[in-house]
């Protein structure tokens, strides 16, 4: 598929992470992980002043009550871009040291599901997958995990998608939609070489939009896990899509300067940014169940 990319938000993130959608605010975030920095790109006006935050982000989603969540390294907080607040609204404690956390996304009913990795990068399985409930509670599903990626929600409820990005292949968790129990899985797809998949966005029609690291892409795979059509960007390490903008028909793409030399660094001036283009498809939005003012 061709498409022509633009450059959205010129920054130089070192991790370029979790972009979403605020639609009441008409604004894109995103964060820098070792940055410590929540982005954002207000359309049409232009970039907002860049938020300093006090540890490694590891996502940030839409709350219910127009708040935002940001996972940082010791646990679940909110925070309202009017006034500048930052709230903590679930601590998490690990065991093992130098834990952040890693991509997240919710679901229909409002659940929060995250992932933990070890932030510097060694690939130690000592990461996990998360879920908050609606009712505020936080719950490990699962253990072993280096670096969790790829976690996104079918439309109807019914299928989590998630990857251990260093196994290559992306995962389809049947769900039972009232409890969020996991079922059963199956191999959805797998990736190939040095190739790594990272995070996803889905669209109306519940096609998966994966950004390849080390595969200057975006693929598209239908939900049988099939290819459907790939979309070449200016960097080598995309890290996750998301749409937004007007009917939520932009795709918008974070990207990473870690792990490249300066001769590559050189080679993709874009790396670290965040990149757009026009799609056929649409995006859907879901938010984080929360409370009242405080959570």
């Amino acid at each position: 598929m061709n498409a022509a990319i633009v450059l959205a938000h010129a920054e130089k993130a070192i991790t370029g992470e979790s972009p979403v959608w605020d639609a009441a605010r008409a604004t894109l975030w995103w964060i820098d992980i070792q940055g410590k920095r929540l982005l954002g790109l207000q359309i049409p006006v232009g970039p907002r002043a860049p938020i300093a935050l006090p540890s490694e982000p590891g996502l940030v989603a839409m709350g219910s009550d127009g708040r935002l969540v940001i996972g940082l390294e010791d646990g679940l907080w909110t925070y309202a871009p009017e006034i500048g607040t930052l709230e903590i609204l679930a601590p998490l404690r690990f065991e093992a040291p130098n834990i952040r956390l890693n991509d997240g996304k919710p679901d229909k009913q409002g659940r929060l599901w995250f992932g933990s990795m070890d932030k510097t990068g060694s690939g130690a399985p000592v990461g996990g997958l998360f879920c908050r409930d609606t009712d505020g509670q936080i719950r490990q599903v699962r253990d072993g995990i280096r670096v969790p990626n790829a976690i996104a929600v079918s439309p109807d409820g019914g299928t989590l998608y998630f990857t251990d990005s260093p196994s290559q292949e992306i995962l389809a968790i049947e769900l039972d939609q009232e409890t969020g129990a996991l079922l059963g899985e199956r191999a959805l797809h797998r990736y190939q070489g040095n190739e790594r998949p990272d995070g996803t966005a889905i669209d109306t029609e519940g096609g998966i939009w994966v950004a390849v690291v080390n595969g200057n892409r975006i693929d598209r795979l239908r939900s049988d896990g099939t290819l459907d059509f790939s979309i070449a960007v200016p960097v080598s390490r995309p890290t996750m899509p998301a749409f937004g903008g007007v009917g939520m028909s932009r795709l918008f793409v974070t990207s990473q300067r870690r792990f490249l030399e300066n001769d590559q660094l050189a080679a993709q001036p874009w790396a670290g940014s965040l990149i757009e283009t026009s799609v056929a498809a649409r995006g859907i939005s879901m938010a984080v169940r929360l409370g009242g003012a405080a959570g």
